[in-house]
């Protein structure tokens, strides 16, 4: 699934690393290229204590596949955000609670997709 942005940035979703478990997270892989410029491979890692919250805050039950779709969500909404202020996503985006305190809009965004 690719998404477009105002900055016509596609963000493609290309799956799960397996076993990013035993980091205490779920990792979502994404390619986000900006249009004119090189694809830049993105990892979001959803940590356990944010996938929690979600599934509560959202009445899922918190399993391995709702932490799948979940952390698509976040990554979803987090490199949309990234690429709508013009800017470089990192390597690797820690998805976290304290996150998403510092960006309550995305909290509602991915708790919305969830719903």
């Amino acid at each position: 699934m690719a998404l477009e942005t105002a900055h016509t940035t596609d963000i493609r979703f290309e799956g799960f690393t397996p076993g990013t478990e035993i980091w205490g997270v779920t990792q979502a892989n994404f390619l986000v290229r900006p249009s004119g410029a090189h694809g830049k491979e993105t990892a979001v890692q959803l940590n356990d204590p944010a996938a929690r919250m979600l599934a509560e805050a959202t009445g899922n039950v918190d399993s391995a596949e709702f932490r799948e779709r979940a952390a698509q969500a976040a990554g979803e909404a987090i490199l949309t955000d990234v690429a709508a202020r013009g800017a470089s996503p990192e390597s690797i985006i820690v998805a976290s609670n304290g996150y998403f305190a510092d960006f309550p809009d995305l909290l509602e965004r991915v708790k919305a997709a969830l719903a």
